[in-house]
């Protein structure tokens, strides 16, 4: 009987060390479906993608192994082929018709070395999403139009009582908390109408969004524009300017925009340019992905693109398709993605959402046949956007699809990493945790996003919880000392400077002050900005109690540091927030249980007699 203490204690910390495992383990196989009716079409290319590092030798010799292949035909210019990502060395190959299967039996015993080699098929935006209803729109006469008691802050844009899929996801309370400052957005869609230049021009309620770099995959410059429209709605539901008595709102107006071409004119684009344009984002700053387009077909190619997202931190955001029916559209179903279906005003399932097994939530994608709040328009999402065909002309045009939807779920996402949730796991948890639950899973996965609930979750909660896992350290680590009289700090005042440090003002509601929501997340605001090293290890609490230890009356403000620093290594160990790049995945959580530890013993030793 004296032993099972200590087997209890080894059973339970082996428990822990699996599962801080396992919360950060996410399979990169792709989602395997059957194609859809109507497969998407051919381009006449071949997708060649090889391993990321491939040197030159390796390089030359997949060339070789090509050229053999398809001999005695001629190869051309390119040995690979047009390159299309040289850091992912993503290949578009000319091969001969009906020579892919020697091909494939060439490259056959290449193992890692070749990630990828399909057909290559196109993508184009869901049908459903093209349809567009340009609305008659008044601007409120006086303050009771205005609708000015919907929320706790209602921007003073004209046209937002129109925007009825804002209120629907609590956007007028979540914008007291944040407004996605700091976070970069790639839109890959059609383009953005993002500056005034030669036959193009700025959408005008786009004036005051912050924009970053782009790229153009169609034709292949840094000017993405849009010759389409559907774009440039989507970049307005993600970060319109808000609050600018003009047009409509945004949900994180603060966030930047990224605008990244793959879809032509037509609105289609090959996987080749997908792949690509989720590439370069995810290499060139992006924090959130949104994928408003897709098919029926997987490709390889993507999914390890998005998958290079993911091991990056980038949240990847996808609709959910248009077919009505029950089988969630590539690159929604796939593996490390949100798939997002579309509900409507009274917040039943559209009636063009795809939906099944692979749908992680539903978000506002309207329906422009009804008028169910009666505000005489069509139950659309409004947004500021070029009519189709003429980029030098704008209006606020009615758009409905899961290509709408999906924007909200990634302005929401922009919220989130802007308070600080930098793992895209953690992202997608708190989503589908604080959804509003429809009931059936498999019509509207976990449920209609909530951008409030979602940002308490990752703010007071996630403070709170840190507090009071620090308060529960302290009574362990202390609780001995105190009774054996070897205390040689003030027992309340070492917890309660654990509970504090730890995330007790966090949880404070500071937004009903006018204050925002910070968060006092002093190890996540380091990690954001790259300080990764510090993230991970004890090393910066060492260092304050080595300098500080000689003053008495510091104490138990460090005993308390030590514990705070315990609980955030503890729960970040299995509610993770932010992404580890510097460790394998199966060593990250073991570590920070590890410092956890190492800070408790520290702990002990700052605070005995």
């Amino acid at each position: 009987m004296r032993k099972l203490p200590f087997v209890l204690g080894l059973g339970a910390l082996a428990a822990a060390l699996v599962q801080s495992v396992a919360v950060r383990r996410t399979s990169e196989t792709p989602v395997v479906v059957p194609p859809s009716a109507t497969p998407d079409p051919l381009t006449g290319a071949v997708l060649l993608d090889l391993d990321d590092d491939a040197s030159a030798d390796q390089l030359a010799h997949i060339a070789g192994e090509l050229e053999q292949a398809v001999a005695p035909h001629a190869w051309g210019e390119h040995d690979l082929g047009e390159l299309l990502s040289e850091d992912a060395q993503l290949y578009r190959v000319e091969i001969p018709e009906g020579e892919l299967r020697d091909v494939r039996a060439a490259l056959s015993d290449e193992g890692a070395l070749v990630e990828a080699l399909e057909l290559e098929r196109e993508w184009r935006l869901p049908e459903a999403a093209q349809a567009f209803v340009r609305p008659e729109l008044a601007a409120p006469t006086d303050e009771s139009d205005a609708e000015a008691t919907r929320g706790n802050y209602r921007p003073n844009d004209p046209y937002y009582k129109h925007q009825w899929h804002l209120d629907q996801i609590q956007m007028p309370q979540a914008w007291t908390r944040s407004q996605g400052e700091g976070v970069v957005v790639a839109v890959i869609d059609t383009g953005v109408s993002f500056r005034s230049e030669g036959r193009f021009v700025l959408a005008p309620d786009l004036a005051a969004t912050r924009f970053v770099a782009g790229r153009d995959f169609v034709d292949n410059d840094d000017q993405p524009q849009d010759e389409h429209g559907h774009g440039t709605h989507v970049a307005g539901t993600i970060a319109q300017s808000t609050n600018n008595a003009l047009g409509v709102a945004g949900v994180a107006p603060g966030a930047s925009i990224m605008p990244i071409r793959v879809l032509d004119r037509r609105g289609a684009g090959s996987w080749g340019r997908v792949a690509a344009g989720i590439r370069w984002a995810a290499d060139n700053g992006a924090d959130v992905l949104n994928l408003s387009l897709g098919g029926g077909i997987p490709s390889r190619a993507i999914q390890n693109a998005i998958n290079h997202a993911h091991r990056k931190g980038v949240v990847v955001v996808a609709a959910a398709g248009n077919t009505g029916r029950g089988r969630v559209q590539f690159p929604g179903a796939c593996k490390n993605t949100i798939g997002v279906g579309a509900v409507r005003f009274d917040e039943t399932l559209s009636f063009y959402s795809s939906y099944g097994n692979h749908l992680d939530v539903v978000a506002p994608g309207g329906d422009t046949r009804v008028d169910q709040n009666g505000d005489g328009m069509a139950d659309g999402v409004l947004q500021n956007t070029l009519v189709q065909g003429d980029p030098g002309r704008h209006d606020y045009l009615l758009y409905q699809g899961t290509s709408m939807a999906a924007p909200h779920v990634a302005g929401v996402a922009a919220l989130l990493k802007a308070e600080g949730v930098k793992s895209p796991d953690a992202v997608e948890r708190i989503l589908r945790r604080t959804a509003k639950d429809k009931g059936d899973a498999r019509r509207y996965g976990a449920g209609l996003i909530q951008a409030d609930q979602a940002l308490r979750a990752a703010g007071q909660e996630r403070s709170g919880a840190r507090g009071l896992l620090a308060v529960l350290f302290g009574l362990l680590a202390l609780g001995g000392l105190r009774r054996r009289g070897r205390m040689g700090v003030g027992f309340a005042s070492a917890l309660g400077a654990a509970g504090l440090l730890a995330g007790g003002l966090g949880a404070l509601p500071w937004h009903a002050f006018g204050l925002g929501s910070p968060s006092f997340d002093a190890l996540g605001v380091l990690g954001g900005l790259g300080f990764e090293t510090l993230t991970l290890t004890a090393a910066p609490f060492v260092l304050v109690v080595g300098l500080l230890y000689g003053a008495r009356r510091w104490r138990p403000a460090l005993a308390g540091l030590c514990l705070a620093g315990a609980a955030w290594f503890s729960l970040e160990a299995f509610a993770p927030t932010l992404s580890f790049a510097l460790l394998p995945v199966a060593l990250v959580g073991p570590w920070l249980l590890a410092q956890a530890a190492l800070l408790l013993v520290v702990t002990r030793a700052v605070a005995r007699r």
